[in-house]
Parts: structure tokens; C-alpha cells; sequence
């Protein structure tokens, strides 16, 4: 399971879902002192490397709470917020582009914070594989991918370098309208794929954010990675 570094205004707050992470098998390290160490600048944090999770608590207000996002952004390890604030999309995207990973609820259920908190979310370095160098396209099928990103690359794919709409990948993807928590799931699946392709020596941007229109692939992604004719069937 994974070491988990929880940053918190009130330690005594986070009792009953340190409790949780325990009975899940994680290691959790809770702080309040190193909140401001890790806002001095040029402070060393390097120790922050031997975690694989980092949760901000809902004790911390916003403000402080980006301002810390963006200096633990340079480790590239996962960053969740607790929080039961309910945020509109615009919110959302923006916390997402800072670089929060995912929401987790003050009190959530056993299974939720499972799954949030998956293997799957976790930076191991030690697990990486790093795909020889070739100028020869890949085909799809031949990359490690889970099967919604598949999904996700395929609807993106066929997409031929035009932009889709956030709404338009929701309901292609889990046949729903969008709501905030599959928007939330979309934002976090699209940063999971540009990783997971960047660690396979895809080259570029990977996945474009066009602002108040959607995504799109990179150019690049088609001269490095086809996809069968067979493979295209997403449904």
C-alpha cells in the first residue's frame, strides 16, 4: 500500500479518516509544521520523495492550499484535495490545471477511498517501462493502457485532429450527462493517459486542453501511434 502524506491545519481532525487510510493498509504521515516549511522558498523538501501520495485536508483554505499544489507539483506525485466543497466546472478545471489530481470527501466511504487511492494513482518509478526509441508508428493495442483510457484514445482518435467537447467525451464514455463528478473522473482519466503515453516514449503535448472547447490529440500522437481498423469499434 502507499505512504501518504496528509497536510492539515488541525491533526485532531483527521482522525477518523487517518482511521480509514489504517484500514486500508496505508501509511499516513499527518503534519500541520510542514505546511509552512514547505512554503519557505528555497527550503529543502526533498524528503517529500519517499511518499506516493500527498492528501491537502479541507482545513486549509483554498489560497493557501494552491499555493502549496504548486510547489508540490515538481515531485510528479499524486495530489488529492478533502473537501466537501461543492465547486462549479470552471472551479473544477481550474484546480485541475494547477495540478490536483482528485477530490476526496471529508468522511467517504470505505470503497470510495479505495479506488481513489488505487495502485493505479500511485508513482512508482521502479515499475516504469521505458519502450525503446523507434521512428516506426505503434499500434494501439500495443501500449499498456487500461480499458477507459483505451476508450478515451480511440474517441479522441477518431476525433482526427479535431477538438471535442468535455460534454461530448462524457457521454461517449459512460453514456451520461455531465455532472460534476464525471467531469472531475474525465479531467483525472485525460492526466492519467498523457502519463501513462509520455512513459511509453510518446512524444509531445500528447492530449491539447482547448480552453471552453475540449480536447484534442496532439499532431504528433498520429505519426507515432495507429489504431487497427478492428480496434476502432469503441462501443
Amino acid at each position: 500500500m502507499s505512504q501518504i502524506l496528509l497536510f492539515t491545519k488541525n491533526p485532531l481532525n483527521e482522525q477518523p479518516f487517518e482511521e480509514r487510510l489504517h484500514q486500508l493498509g496505508h501509511e499516513v504521515f499527518t503534519t500541520k509544521m510542514m505546511i509552512d516549511l514547505c512554503l519557505l522558498e528555497n527550503a529543502n523538501n526533498e524528503f517529500i520523495r519517499i511518499f506516493h501520495q500527498i492528501i491537502l485536508s479541507e482545513t486549509i483554505a483554498n489560497a493557501e492550499a494552491k499555493e502549496l499544489v504548486r510547489t508540490l507539483k515538481t515531485f510528479s506525485i499524486p495530489i488529492f484535495r478533502k473537501s466537501d466543497e461543492v465547486l462549479k466546472e470552471a472551479d473544477l478545471h481550474e484546480w485541475e490545471e494547477l495540478g490536483i489530481s482528485d477530490w476526496i470527501e471529508s468522511r467517504p466511504s470505505i470503497e470510495v477511498l479505495r479506488e481513489k487511492l488505487s495502485c493505479d494513482n500511485v508513482r512508482n518509478e521502479g515499475k516504469l517501462i521505458f519502450l525503446p526509441k523507434t521512428e516506426d508508428k505503434r499500434s494501439l493495442s500495443s501500449l499498456n493502457l487500461s480499458s477507459g483510457e483505451l476508450k478515451l484514445f480511440r474517441i479522441l482518435y477518431q476525433q482526427q485532429k479535431q477538438t471535442i467537447s468535455r460534454e461530448e467525451l462524457c457521454l461517449r464514455m459512460w453514456n451520461k450527462d455531465k455532472t460534476n463528478s464525471s467531469m472531475s473522473q474525465l479531467s483525472v482519466m485525460v492526466k492519467h493517459l498523457k502519463q501513462k503515453l509520455s512513459d511509453q516514449q510518446v512524444k509531445g503535448p500528447i492530449i491539447e486542453t482547448c480552453w471552453g472547447q475540449g480536447y484534442r490529440l496532439d499532431d504528433l500522437v498520429y505519426e507515432q501511434v495507429y489504431v487497427d481498423t478492428n480496434e476502432i469499434r469503441i462501443m
